[in-house]
């Protein structure tokens, strides 16, 4: 993912990803920032939430990717 800050492009990966699991409408959990901190272990954990909490019984679960990014401000260019 590109990032684009005061005409400055910037490559971004995210910082981790959170996992949302609702049961008819009502959230239910999340999963914390600490514990799917790269693509790996979440493509290992995605598949095991969805069989464990499937829509037919009335979850729902969804994914966000969290970004996190910091620039030299101070810094002469």
């Amino acid at each position: 993912m590109t990032i684009c800050h005061e005409g400055r492009t910037f490559w971004a990966v995210p910082h981790h990803y959170e996992i949302n699991v609702s049961l008819n409408g009502r959230h239910l959990f999340a999963t914390n920032e600490r514990s799917l901190t790269n693509k790996w272990d979440y493509e290992k954990v995605i598949p095991i939430i969805r069989e464990k909490f499937p829509e037919s019984e009335g979850y729902k679960v969804s994914v966000t990717a969290e970004y996190e990014f910091g620039m030299t401000i101070d810094k002469e260019e």
